[in-house]
């Protein structure tokens, strides 16, 4: 058995030109993609349909750069990085449910440097501007472009809302900026779509969800799903 296949459960050779990349599976997003099952490797699990391959990755920025890496020899040109994000303050036009797009990705994802409080002036990663144009006509997908923080640590984000502030951010998850990079480093043409899960002020991942907000949440994830098919 090669190195892919045992780590991602599907041979290099039937990766497709556009990976669709999860760091978990949010509701029935499978099926709604048309996909029955993942294959299971050691680390990653994923699947192949006849226009796309889906992989999931696992959470934490690690898990999804080494797959982006792991993907440099295979046939996959594009990659979508589909996942959640928290929402850092209100913003008109914005709440739980809602797609929204990373533009620019800040990189603070040491989990050690965030609780020993050593924040320098973090790395800014970006998707591709083509990819990303191109996505948004063909699918017409509304789709905002949003300032964004790759975060370590849950439990530690409240602690470092100024900092988020300073920095222009919108929105908070933990994979992109090492998604984009590594993207770079592979010379594959990335971009996120993303649905806000929480609002970190009023409406936290801690608090269970409202009937309505899982109505968004589930509308969100259907489109989502029905633009990654259009493409």
């Amino acid at each position: 058995m090669d190195q892919f296949k045992y780590l991602f459960g599907i041979e290099s050779a039937s990766v497709k030109k556009t990976v669709i990349l999860l760091p978990f599976i949010p509701g029935n997003a499978l099926e709604l993609l048309g996909v029955p099952k993942l294959a299971k490797g050691l680390i990653f699990a994923a699947a192949s349909t006849e226009t796309f391959t889906v992989i999931k990755a696992g959470m934490g920025a690690g898990f999804v750069g080494d797959a982006v890496l792991y993907l440099k020899n295979t046939s996959c040109e594009n990659i979508i990085f589909f996942g959640a994000c928290g929402l850092l303050h209100p913003k008109d036009g914005l709440d739980i449910g809602s797609l929204v797009t990373p533009v620019k990705t800040w990189a603070m994802e040491s989990f050690s440097n965030i609780l020993a409080d050593r924040i320098e002036e973090p790395l800014c990663a970006t998707p591709h501007e083509g990819l990303l144009a191109a996505f948004t006509q063909k699918t017409g997908l509304n789709l905002p472009g949003v300032h964004c923080v790759s975060f370590a640590s849950i439990h530690e984000e409240a602690r470092f809302t100024n900092t988020f502030q300073k920095l222009g951010a919108e929105i908070i998850e933990m994979e992109c900026a090492a998604f984009f990079l590594a993207a770079q480093k592979t010379h594959k043409k990335a971009m996120a779509l993303l649905f806000i899960s929480d609002v970190l002020t009023h409406k936290p991942l801690s608090r269970a969800h409202a009937p309505e907000d899982k109505q968004r949440l589930a509308e969100g994830l259907a489109t989502a799903c029905q633009a990654i098919i259009k493409w």
